[in-house]
């Protein structure tokens, strides 16, 4: 869906283990190799960061050469510049291909919005690793994600990365960290038979409704193999009837008496 929406302006990094057994479903994503990291412990978060700040070093060198090119080529047809100055320049416009100065290309489309590309980490059985648990880097990048890569000023702003951890186990000695659990703006739940751990969950993600309340929205989502329960802690209530959804096109209605009165109407 993001692929479908953003296309190449997306760049989905993968944090995983078993990286190898998914290669031909994650590979149909467009994912390049060297974005691929199956050692979660072998300081992932340092490599995070420093994709979040090429990405950002790559944006504004494109928008100073675009800004320059025009002044460039007026430099150029004028003969009147300082050739230890202008190699630079020169290498940077050059296109040995057409043998042409030509305006340099954007790496992604979104750079003719002004906008860098969308950063997707997904991190994925990396249970029982470090990264999850004890790595004091990736709880630090947890907290700050939205922040890397950030933008000198006076143009503030950052790059920014979107994280998304898939976890067989919630909060045992190796599921996630108590700082993953606490920032996590959303949550896919699908069926699982742990009582001890979906009461766990429900106290942590139920929110403004009562934890029996949140059992039966659960119990109503995940009714059919594969279904999930989708919790948005951060919707917006102007314009979102709930924060709880059946997968991610049905919305369910969080308040028992208002999803009675749906229901009556509906019939």
């Amino acid at each position: 869906m993001y692929k479908e929406e953003l296309g190449s302006d997306l760049r989905c990094i993968i944090v995983s283990p078993t990286f190898g057994s998914n290669f031909k479903l994650l590979s149909e994503l467009g994912i390049n190799r060297e974005d691929v990291f199956e050692e979660p412990d072998d300081d992932v978060p340092a490599k995070l960061i420093r994709i979040a700040d090429d990405e950002r070093d790559a944006f504004l060198e494109w928008k100073h050469l675009d800004a320059y090119y025009n002044d460039f080529i007026k430099t150029i047809k004028g003969g009147f510049f300082d050739r230890s100055k202008m190699d630079d320049y020169m290498l940077q416009y050059y296109n040995p291909l057409t043998n042409q100065f030509e305006r340099p290309k954007p790496k992604y489309k979104c750079y003719l919005k002004g906008k860098p590309p969308v950063l997707f980490t997904f991190i994925d059985d990396a249970q029982g690793s470090k990264l999850l648990s004890t790595n004091k880097k990736m709880l630090k990048l947890c907290l700050r994600h939205r922040h890397l890569g950030q933008f000198p000023p006076p143009q503030g702003g950052a790059v920014g990365m979107s994280l998304f951890v898939s976890t067989q186990t919630f909060k045992s000695n190796f599921g996630l960290n108590k700082a993953i659990r606490n920032n996590s703006t959303s949550i896919i739940l699908f069926k699982t038979q742990d009582m001890t751990e979906l009461k766990q969950i429900s106290e942590a993600f139920s929110g403004e409704i009562p934890v029996d309340r949140f059992f039966q929205l659960y119990e109503q989502a995940t009714v059919k193999p594969h279904d999930f329960l989708f919790v948005d802690l951060h919707y917006k209530k102007d314009i979102q009837p709930s924060g709880f959804r059946q997968n991610f096109d049905t919305y369910l209605i969080a308040d028992a008496k208002k999803s009675e009165e749906t229901e009556k109407s509906s019939h």
